[in-house]
């Protein structure tokens, strides 16, 4: 059975400028080699809160599933899981309970739309970090990478947490997504140097919220 989303997770499917808009970062990032490989993990992340980063993986998820690539979204914010919140995933079984061996990776799949699937946070651990250090999220994305054309990792604010760190380190691509007009540029350039130390393979921006009369998306790589 699938899971019920909320409409803000989904509104490429309503918007056609949006739905325009992450099509052509879809479409380029399609054509970006990381480390002369095709991109197939992909870590978000922001410099701080409220910058719109699960907003942006949520519809960013759902473009890859329109073009039928079989696609994984991963909630692995457990500070604020706002993407299992609005996919009314909080009490499903997730990533905690597959990296403690309480879920095999089926349970802990659970389908959002056709060619789409969901790994909410599970049950919120005492301490997140350490749970995600001591467990083989390497193992989870080669059992992934068996079942999904892309994957997708919803992370926390990376000068906040050290989690999206350890994703990005095991990640093709990992995307800032800034705040016009919010984001300051010294975060930025922190969260940037944050992730190029992570050691993630090729490093992009995405512009969100910008005033003009249409929302829009920008997408920079390098």
């Amino acid at each position: 059975m699938k899971l019920q989303r909320s409409k803000k997770s989904s509104i490429i499917q309503s918007n056609e400028v949006a739905n325009e808009k992450f099509s052509s970062i879809q479409t380029n990032i399609q054509f970006m080699r990381a480390n002369g490989q095709n991109v197939q993990t992909i870590t978000v992340t922001s410099a701080s809160k409220g910058e719109g980063k699960t907003f942006f993986s949520s519809n960013f998820a759902s473009t890859y599933a329109q073009f039928k690539q079989k696609t994984l979204l991963v909630d692995t914010d457990f500070y604020s899981p706002k993407l299992s919140r609005e996919n009314y995933a909080t009490t499903s079984k997730g990533l905690s309970n597959y990296l403690i061996g309480d879920a095999t990776f089926e349970e802990a799949a659970q389908p959002l739309d056709d060619y789409l699937d969901l790994i909410p946070t599970g049950v919120i651990p005492p301490n997140p970090l350490e749970l995600i250090k001591t467990h083989d999220l390497s193992g989870l994305i080669q059992d992934a990478l068996t079942r999904y054309e892309m994957i997708i990792f919803d992370c926390p604010p990376i000068t906040i947490f050290t989690d999206a760190r350890i994703y990005a380190a095991l990640s093709d691509l990992g995307i800032l997504v800034v705040n016009s007009g919010k984001t300051m540029e010294d975060d930025f350039i922190q969260a940037r140097n944050f992730l190029a130390d992570s050691g993630v393979r090729a490093i992009g921006a995405v512009l969100n919220n910008s005033k003009y009369d249409k929302r829009r998306y920008d997408y920079y790589g390098s």
